[in-house]
C-alpha cells in the first residue's frame, strides 16, 4: 500500500513539474504572438510626402520607426494610407510619406491586425502622432512662417521681389484670405497632403481656404506693404 501511495505521489509531483516547465516555455512566445507591437521613436516625426509642384520638387520624407514585436508582415499606415516598408530589420523599420498623407498618426500593425480609421489603436496596433509640414523641407529658405488667425489682419512690407512664407492656425470654418497690395501677387497655397494650387501676377486675389486644417501658403510681391485679411 505504501509503495502505490509513494508511486501516486511521485507521479503528481513531477507530473506537475513537467507540465510548468511546458507551460513556461511556451508562454513567452505566446505573448510575442498576441501581443501588440511597440513604437519607441519616430525620426523624424515631421515630413512631406513627394512635392513635385511648377518650380520646386522634393522627395518624400524617409522614416525610421523604431520598436519592437513588430512581426515579420507588418504594415506601416500615415492615417489610413499603407506606407511602402522599405526595410525591416526586426526592431527598426524604413518607410516613405505616401502621397497624399496629411496630419495625424503614423501606425504600425501585425499580419492579421488592425488600426482603427484615423487612429493609433486597435488590434495588434500601435501608433504616435506624425506631422506634414510643407514647408519644412525647403529649410525655411522663406525665412520663419508668418502666423494668420482667423478673424486676424495683419501688414507685410516687401522688399524689392520678395516671397514669405505664412500659414494659418486651424481654421474652425471655411475663411476667404483677402489679399490688398499696390502691386500684383503670387500666392501658392498647399494643401493638407503638400499639393500647391498657384494664383499667378493677380491683383488682389480673395482665396478660399478649408475649414479643419491649418493652411500653409507663399505670397510673393514687389517692394510693398500688403495687408491679409483671414
Amino acid at each position: 500500500m505504501r509503495r502505490i501511495l509513494y508511486t501516486i505521489g511521485f507521479s503528481l509531483v513531477f507530473g506537475n513539474s513537467f507540465s510548468c516547465v511546458k507551460s513556461s516555455s511556451e508562454d513567452p512566445l505566446a505573448a510575442l504572438l498576441t501581443s501588440p507591437p511597440v513604437i519607441t521613436s519616430v525620426t523624424p516625426q515631421i515630413g512631406t510626402p513627394a512635392q513635385n509642384n511648377a518650380n520646386a520638387t522634393y522627395s518624400a520624407t524617409e522614416v525610421i520607426i523604431k520598436g519592437e514585436n513588430f512581426g515579420v508582415d507588418p504594415v506601416v499606415r500615415f492615417n489610413d494610407l499603407v506606407a511602402t516598408i522599405t526595410a525591416n530589420f526586426g526592431t527598426e523599420l524604413y518607410t516613405k510619406v505616401p502621397d497624399g498623407a496629411f496630419s495625424g498618426y503614423v501606425t504600425v500593425s501585425k499580419s492579421g491586425g488592425s488600426c482603427l480609421p484615423n487612429s493609433k489603436t486597435g488590434v495588434n496596433c500601435t501608433g504616435t502622432e506624425f506631422f506634414v509640414d510643407c514647408y519644412a523641407v525647403t529649410n525655411k529658405q522663406y525665412g520663419p512662417e508668418i502666423e494668420l488667425k482667423q478673424g486676424q489682419g495683419i501688414s507685410v512690407e516687401y522688399d524689392g521681389n520678395e516671397t514669405k512664407a505664412f500659414r494659418t492656425d486651424t481654421l474652425l470654418t471655411e475663411r476667404n484670405l483677402t489679399v490688398g497690395c499696390d502691386s500684383v501677387v503670387t500666392v501658392r497655397v498647399f494643401s493638407r497632403s503638400c499639393q500647391a494650387t498657384d494664383y499667378v501676377l493677380q491683383n488682389n486675389p480673395i482665396i478660399p481656404f478649408p475649414a479643419g486644417v491649418a493652411t500653409q501658403f507663399y505670397i510673393t510681391a514687389e517692394s510693398v506693404t500688403c495687408s491679409f485679411v483671414l
